[in-house]
């Protein structure tokens, strides 16, 4: 187990207790027999293979999106831990990147990983605008590196339909030939190299790219450093992602849940995506069905109770009302 620092020194970060894990365990385990007594045997007799479970479980429970943002009275993004389970753990109605990694970090350090977060730069490759692939976005993503007999590992929970799903080593040297599987599909990897944006090509980052059969060449993700990011720094982006009118999460609604099969819960199945008024579901490498196309906000409502599990409360519900995202009814002359 990694000490924890004392709540007095500047390194120390939140844990939640052992009742909040076994709360959480309750939520992702494979079945009832399975306790947080069972996770911690995992966790001290295979580190690294634990922990790649318990990061798909995490994916398989907890939706990446911007419910939130569009669904409340409030619009307030907040990445404080406690605010976190309650939102995930207690409500379930999933988070986005910031969220998502701010929480499950706080669980990974809570089972005595030895960890810390740093930022992300989004590729301009997955948004299809027309801006140039190669390019990235400025500071708007978190990730977790993890570090277990030495060797730091990239462990992702809040980057949607393209993530990784179980943790990807740091190796600056590696084979760029070598290729993770993803969702059924799709694969990534993590090269260490210049980025076109930089004006000094000698500095490098690690670049999580991704494809899959549809698009089968390599394309950025996002790239980060080895810099450990503090809670401040988070407080900045997350409120500009949050609340800039420029940002794309104010005004389009996305969710995005991985599917995993229901016996073990350690095999990627598929995803169930929310794009505006529209759900669909992915199995497999090639299936593909829309399962709802809400024509009111009352159908949307109950997708997202019937496919991901969210159930707002009635203020929740109003507070879309006037939003960009709200389903407008037919206007008939």
């Amino acid at each position: 187990m990694t000490p924890i620092p004392e709540a007095s020194s500047p390194s120390f970060r939140p844990t939640y207790t052992s009742d909040q894990l076994a709360e959480y365990v309750a939520c992702i385990a494979p079945d009832p027999t399975y306790t947080l007594a069972t996770l911690e045997a995992e966790i001290k007799a295979d580190p690294l293979g634990a922990l790649g479970r318990l990061q798909l479980r995490q994916m398989g429970f907890n939706p990446w999106g911007n419910v939130a943002l569009h669904y409340s009275w409030h619009r307030i993004i907040t990445l404080d831990p406690e605010a976190l389970f309650h939102k995930i753990v207690e409500r379930r109605l999933g988070g986005y990147c910031m969220e998502n990694n701010a929480f499950f970090s706080t669980v990974l350090r809570s089972l005595g990983y030895q960890l810390y977060v740093t930022g992300a730069r989004i590729s301009h490759a997955l948004e299809g605008n027309g801006k140039n692939p190669d390019d990235f976005a400025g500071w708007q993503h978190e990730v977790i590196l993890v570090t277990i007999d030495g060797r730091k590992y990239l462990v992702d929970v809040g980057f949607g339909s393209q993530s990784a799903v179980h943790p990807l080593p740091l190796i600056k040297d590696g084979d760029r030939d070598l290729a993770y599987k993803s969702v059924p599909g799709a694969e990534v990897r993590l090269v260490y190299r210049p980025i076109a944006s930089n004006t000094d090509s000698s500095q490098s980052l690690w670049v999580l790219e991704t494809r899959n059969k549809r698009h089968p060449a390599w394309a950025g993700g996002y790239c980060f450093s080895e810099l450990e990011w503090l809670p401040s720094d988070f407080e900045i982006i997350n409120y500009r992602t949050s609340q800039d009118p420029r940002s794309w999460f104010t005004h389009r609604l996305v969710l995005v849940k991985t599917l995993v099969d229901e016996e073990t819960r350690t095999k990627p199945i598929g995803t169930i995506i929310l794009t505006g008024n529209k759900i669909e579901r992915r199995l497999g490498e090639e299936r593909k069905e829309v399962v709802l196309e809400a024509k009111t906000e009352n159908e949307r409502i109950i997708g997202l109770r019937t496919w991901f599990g969210i159930v707002l409360m009635p203020e929740e519900e109003r507070g879309i009302v006037g939003m960009a995202s709200e389903i407008q009814a037919p206007f008939n002359i």
